[in-house]
Formats: C-alpha cells, structure tokens, sequence
C-alpha cells in the first residue's frame, strides 16, 4: 500500500535495490521478517514478489492447481520492469527512478526461478553482448540455498541411497504437503531440528504453517519442469550456463551447512552453473532468512553486495 511506496521514496538512491523471490511453500513475507528491515535500514530499497498461487495471489486460470516455471518467470520479468519508473505501461510507482540498478536474490525454488529468467533474459543478447532489451538494469544475482539447475529429481534419489528416512520426509514434507500440518517435520525441512536452539518456537511454526497452507493453494508444475530444466543448457565439461560470460558481476551462491532440502552436490552443482569455483556456506538451517540465525547469510549477502561494481 501506501506506507510501502512512502518507505521505498525515503531512501537513498546510491544503494541498488533488492528484488527478493521465495521458494516453494513460502511468499514474500519469509524476507520481510528479517531481511528486508535489516537491509533496508542499510540504505537498500528493497521489494520482494509472490508467485501465482502464493501469498494470497491466485494462480491463472483461476483455480489451477499447478504453475508452469515459464508463468512464474514471466511474472518475475513484468516485475523487475515494473520497478523502473520508465516503463508506463506496468510501472508500480515504486519512485525508485527510471532504470534503476537491480539485484535480484532467490532462495531455493526461487533460485531456479531466477536461473529460467536469466536464460531468456540473455538469449535476447546478440553473441557479443549487446542488450537488445534495456528494461531490466541487472547489477547482481544471488541464489540462496537454491535448488540446483537439474531440479530435485537427482538431489532426491541421492538422499533415498544415503537415507531413506531423510528422502521420505523431503517427500511427504513437500509432494504430500505434510509440513503444513506437522510441526517437527516442517522444524526438522525449513529450521534445523527439532529443537529450539535456532531460535523459532513453536507459536512462530504454527504462523509458518499457516502461510504455508495460503502459499501451496498452487505449486510449481514439475512434469513440466522436467522437460525445461535449467541444466539441459550447460556446457557439458564445465556445469557452466551459458549466460555467465554476461553477467554483470559476480554471482553470489550461498548454501546453508544445516540444510537438510538441498545437499552439498546440489550446492557445488548450483556454484559451476554459475561459474563459480566454490558457493559460500554459513551457519544456517535451508531458511536463511528466519530463525536466530539469518544474520549468518544477510551478512554474507552484504559483504558480497560491497563489493558489487
């Protein structure tokens, strides 16, 4: 609403602004708990999206049960124009001025929401690099605890080897729903355990759970994905995708050291797609951003964003 608008034309403009997306089983709130006040008191303007059948957003066509990713990655590029007060056709004056500098991080689904995005971003760029599309001025890209490029096929049937007790929850925690109802499941998925030593109590799970039953009213359409995956695009030898010679910077890829949804092959695989040599881990549980410990990765993302161009 109206506050919103008052609070973003408040800050400074020498800072770019944060365009945050969520994962699966969340909306945009997971970042405005802790995130957003904390960068924002930083001098970041920041804003954040919620995906067709998300936070109260209904999916289209109406009472669809299931998105495909190339909605929720349309939806993510109207979003990143409307933040320039340039585009009149969908701007949401936001008075963040025309063309303004954009990072844009992603946590777990949302990361590769935002690997799909960035592929057709890029494939309107010409070999040498020239942009043919001006309405989107990227300054970073950072995917937080993401789901890697080849989806959570690979990464589930690494978990059945290794545990069959760990990959049974991942799937009755997600394909069943389970975690909306359960509360040391939806502990043991998002929060680390089922002890309290990270800092969320039980009131604070059951609110979650309540916004997880609004924000799985539609889910991510995985047949469909399977067929579009981000990693049927990289380069065979290096894991790299194809657009990171465009990229504007450096990518950030952080993983948690006590996720228990994305393992250490999906990390490593997520940090070549990038082009990266190795992802940055912090102490944290797969939600970076609540509990007592998100100041672990929000200080990771700052330190990365200091030394952004």
């Amino acid at each position: 609403g109206g506050n919103e608008k008052s609070k973003i034309s408040d800050q400074n403009f020498d800072k770019p602004t944060l365009a945050f997306l969520h994962g699966s089983f969340h909306a945009s709130w997971c970042w405005e708990e802790n995130y957003m006040p904390y960068f924002a008191s930083l001098g970041y303007p920041c804003v954040g999206l919620s995906l067709q059948g998300t936070g109260g957003t209904p999916a289209i066509p109406e009472g669809a049960k299931k998105v495909k990713i190339d909605s929720h990655v349309k939806d993510l590029d109207s979003f990143l124009r409307g933040l320039s007060d340039d585009d009149q056709n969908q701007e949401f004056g936001l008075g963040l001025g025309g063309n303004p500098e954009i990072v844009l991080i992603g946590h777990s689904f949302g990361g590769l929401t935002t690997m799909k995005w960035l592929e057709t971003f890029y494939d309107k760029k010409d070999e040498k690099g020239h942009d043919h599309d001006d309405g989107i001025n990227l300054l970073g890209v950072a995917l937080l605890c993401s789901v890697p490029p080849s989806g959570n096929g690979p990464m589930t049937l690494r978990y059945l080897i290794r545990s069959f007790s760990d990959s049974w929850k991942i799937t009755v925690g997600f394909a069943m729903k389970k975690a909306i109802n359960d509360k040391e499941l939806c502990r043991t998925l998002f929060f680390g355990g089922s002890d309290d030593s990270n800092g969320v109590t039980d009131e604070d799970i059951e609110r979650y759970q309540g916004y997880f039953e609004r924000d799985t009213v539609a889910t991510i359409d995985l047949t469909d994905l399977a067929s579009k995956l981000p990693s049927l695009r990289v380069d065979k030898t290096s894991g790299k995708a194809q657009f990171v010679d465009f990229l504007p910077s450096e990518p950030l890829v952080l993983g948690a050291s006590d996720d228990f949804i994305v393992d250490k092959e999906g990390l490593d695989e997520t940090s070549s797609y990038m082009g990266l040599d190795a992802p940055v881990v912090v102490d944290s549980p797969h939600d970076v951003m609540l509990g007592g410990k998100w100041k672990n990765g929000a200080d990771a993302v700052l330190s990365w964003l200091n030394k952004l161009p």
